[in-house]
C-alpha cells in the first residue's frame, strides 16, 4: 500500500467507468494515485480494482513503465519495509498484520478473507517472488525472435515435436534477457563506473578476463569527467551466458577456432531445459556467428516415479541411484534407462525392468561362459562358407538383419528399439536355438561353428556396448583382445545373407519348438531321448533339417504330416 503509484480499472467496467481519471487518496499512508483505465484488469477477480504499487508483480512493472508511473522502493533485500513510515523496518509477514491493525483502527477495514494472489513464487520453496528495481545488463533478445524461429525450423528435432516447445517460448518473450545477477561466485561483467557522473567503461580486449572488482580499469581517469573515483562492476553473469557458448568453445573459439567442428553434429539435452539451454545457445550462435550452432537436437524426458509422477523429493516418490546400484549391476540400470522407452517421451523407474536389466546380462555372460573355452586365443581368418552348415547361414543372416534394424534405429534415435531388438536375437535366436543346434559341433572342435560363434558375440558385444559397457568390456577383453577396449571397434559389417538357408532354418526352428512344447506339455526333460514325435506341420522340410531337429530335440524319428 505504501508504494501504491495508480489504481487501475477495466474500460468497460459500467460500476467504475466515472471514475476514471480522478484522484484516490491511499489508507493509512495518504498518497494521492491517479485512477486510470487498462484492459489487462479481470473485473471479475475481486472488486474489478486493481493498485498498482511498485512492484507487486510483473503486470505492475509493464504498468508503470506503460504509463509513466513513479516508482517507490518498497521492500529492501532483506525483506523489511521500506520508505513505510512508521512500519519502515519490520519484516513482512509482521508488517502485514500491523497495518491490518491500522486499517481496523482507523475504520477502513470493511471485509477480511482468504484469496490467491496471482504472484509468481519460487518454484521450490512456494515464497512469493518481491521484484526490485535494479539497474540490470541485458542482452537484447526479443530483436533476434524471427530468426530464431527461423533457424528452429531449419534444425532437426528428436521427436519432431519438441521443436514447437522452443518457437512457443519465442514467441511468448516480452522481455529481454536479463544477464546480470547480483552473486559472489559466477563470470565477472568487465565494466567500471564513474562515480561521479556515472560513465560506463568497458574493458580492452586484450584485458580479458578480467575481474573490475579487483583489476584496474584499462584508463586512469574518466573520459567524460576527469574523475578518478572508479569502482568496478560487482554483479557477475548468468550462468548461461557461460554456458550458451559451449559449442563454440568445444570448436576451441576464441583462440583457435575449427570449423570442422561447428556446427556440432548434436545437441542432446532434457525436455525441461529447451526454452533455456537450447534457446541461449541459439541466440549467442547467432550473435556470434550469424549461424545455428547445431544440426540435430536430442531430446529426452523425465524420469517418474512408480507412482507415475515426475520424481522429486518434495513428493516422496523418488528412489536413489545408490538404492539401486547397492542391489544391481550399474548395467542393469542402464537396460533400463535405455529401454524403458520411446526417445523424448517421459520414463517410470520399473524396478522390474531393472531387474529384467539383470536378468539380461546374466544371460550373455552366461553364452559368453559357454563360448570362452573354444573362443579364447582362437585365431580367427574370417568366415569360410564351405565350412558353415545350413544353421550357421540361418544365424548369420539373422545377424545381418540385426545390424540394419540397430543401425537403422541407432541412427534415428531409437535407443529402445535398438537395445530390444539385440536382446530378442541373443536371448530367443542366440542362446535358445542356435546354440542348442550347435553344441554337440562345439564339443567336437567344428571350424564353422567357431567361426560363427566368434563373428555371432563379437558383433554383439560391439552393438550391446554402447548400453551395456561393463559386461561387454568384460566379455570382449577376456575373449577376443585383452588390450583393446570394444569401444574402439568398428561398428559391425553384414557377413551373409543367405535366404534360403534363412528358411531352412526358420523351419527347423519352428520343429524344435514343437517338440520342445510336446515334451514340456508332458513334462518330459528335453534330454530324454522318445521313439517318435508326428507333428502337423505345412512347410516343406528336407532331411538335414530333420536330422538336426532330431539330434538336438533327442527324438529318435519325427514324422511330419500335412493333413
Amino acid at each position: 500500500m505504501h508504494a501504491c503509484v495508480a489504481i487501475a480499472v477495466h474500460p468497460e467496467d459500467e460500476r467504475y467507468k466515472e471514475i476514471v481519471g480522478r484522484y484516490a487518496r491511499v489508507p493509512i499512508f495518504n498518497q494521492e494515485v491517479e485512477i486510470i483505465a487498462s484492459e489487462e484488469v479481470d473485473p471479475e477477480f475481486g472488486t474489478g480494482i486493481v493498485m498498482i504499487c511498485t512492484f507487486g508483480d510483473k503486470q505492475d512493472v509493464e504498468w508503470v513503465f506503460k504509463h509513466g508511473l513513479p516508482i517507490i522502493e518498497s521492500i529492501t533485500e532483506d525483506g523489511r519495509l521500506k520508505n513505510a513510515g512508521k512500519f519502515s523496518g519490520m519484516k513482512i509477514e509482521e508488517a502485514r498484520k500491523a497495518i491490518l491493525e491500522e486499517l481496523k483502527k482507523q475504520g477502513y477495514l470493511l471485509e477480511q478473507k482468504e484469496i490467491e494472489h496471482n504472484v509468481g513464487v519460487c518454484w521450490r520453496c512456494k515464497t512469493p517472488i518481491e521484484i526490485f528495481h535494479k539497474e540490470q545488463w541485458f542482452v537484447n533478445v526479443t530483436a533476434l525472435r524471427d530468426r530464431v524461429i527461423e533457424e528452429a525450423k531449419k534444425i532437426r528435432w528428436v521427436p519432431e515435436h519438441y521443436r514447437e516447445r522452443l518457437i512457443n517460448w519465442a514467441k511468448s518473450l516480452t522481455w529481454d534477457w536479463v544477464i546480470s545477477r547480483q552473486k559472489v561466485y559466477g563470470t565477472p561483467i568487465p565494466v567500471w563506473y564513474c562515480k561521479d557522473c556515472g560513465y560506463i567503461i568497458f574493458a580492452e580486449k586484450e584485458q580479458l578476463p578480467v575481474d573490475p572488482v579487483y583489476d584496474k580499469p584499462p584508463v586512469d581517469k574518466c573520459p567524460r569527467c576527469g574523475s578518478e573515483r572508479i569502482e568496478g562492476e560487482r554483479d557477475t553473469m548468468d550462468t548461461w551466458m557461460d554456458s550458451s557458448i559451449t559449442i563454440a568453445f568445444h570448436a576451441g573459439w576464441p583462440e583457435s577456432f575449427k570449423p570442422y567442428l561447428f556446427p556440432a553434429d548434436l545437441q542432446p539435452n532434457g525436455a525441461d531445459i529447451i526454452r533455456t539451454w537450447d534457446y541461449y545457445l541459439l541466440v549467442r550462435h547467432l550473435m556470434l556467428f550469424d549461424k545455428s550452432p547445431f544440426k540435430t537436437i536430442l531430446i529426452n524426458g523425465i524420469v517418474l516415479g512408480e507412482d507415475g509422477r515426475k520424481m522429486s523429493k518434495s513428493l516422496g516418490n523418488y528412489v536413489t541411484a545408490r538404492e539401486v546400484y547397492e542391489k544391481y549391476p550399474a548395467d542393469a540400470i542402464r537396460y533400463w534407462a535405455a529401454a524403458g522407452g520411446a526417445t523424448g517421451s517421459d520414463i517410470p523407474f520399473s524396478w522390474k525392468e531393472v531387474e529384467h536389466g539383470n536378468k539380461f546380462l546374466t544371460k550373455l555372460w552366461n553364452i559368453a561362459r559357454f563360448c570362452y573355452p573354444h573362443l579364447k586365443n582362437y585365431e580367427f581368418k574370417g568366415v569360410e562358407e564351405e565350412k558353415l552348415t545350413f544353421i550357421d547361414k540361418w544365424i548369420l543372416t539373422k545377424l545381418s538383419m540385426l545390424i540394419d534394424e540397430v543401425t537403422e534405429a541407432m541412427e534415428n534415435y531409437r535407443f529402445n528399439d535398438a537395445i530390444v531388438a539385440i536382446e530378442k536375437f541373443v536371448w530367443h535366436e542366440l542362446a535358445d536355438y542356435y546354440l542348442e543346434m550347435i553344441k554337440h559341433r562345439i564339443y567336437s572342435g567344428d571350424e564353422g561353428a567357431k567361426q560363427a560363434l566368434y563373428v555371432l558375440l563379437k558383433s554383439v558385444c560391439i552393438m550391446l556396448s554402447c548400453f551395456m559397457p561393463f559386461v561387454t568390456e568384460a566379455i570382449y577383453r577376456r575373449i577376443f583382445n585383452e588390450k583393446k577396449s570394444v569401444a574402439l571397434e568398428s561398428w559391425p559389417e553384414k557377413v551373409i545373407e543367405d535366404m534360403e538357408s534363412y528358411r531352412r532354418g526358420e523351419v527347423a526352428k519352428e520343429l524344435l519348438s514343437c517338440v520342445r512344447q510336446w515334451k514340456g506339455e508332458r513334462k518330459i526333460s528335453i534330454k530324454e531321448e522318445v521313439e517318435c514325435v508326428e507333428i502337423k506341420f505345412d512347410k516343406e522340410v528336407d532331411g538335414e533339417v530333420l536330422e538336426l531337429v532330431k539330434k538336438v530335440g533327442h527324438v529318435k524319428e519325427i514324422r511330419i504330416v500335412k493333413e
